[in-house]
């Protein structure tokens, strides 16, 4: 079994653990079989004093 990675950034206004998850739908669609992820880096987008985007850069493990 080969295992593969991706670097991918989830976007979500519902928080971080949403970013993530958003991250792992699209590799999901795009290389199936999600083995893993890690997370590099959380961000957010601040516009008034509030937090309007999370923001996940993420590593996804899949097989390959």
């Amino acid at each position: 079994m080969h295992i593969k990675v991706a670097e991918l950034v989830g976007e979500s206004p519902n928080g971080w653990r949403a970013a993530v998850q958003a991250a792992v739908d699209e590799a999901s669609r795009t290389f199936g079989d999600i083995v893993g992820v890690e997370v590099l880096n959380l961000t957010a987008n601040v516009e008034n004093g509030r937090v309007t985007e999370y923001k996940a850069n993420v590593k996804i493990a899949y097989k390959g």
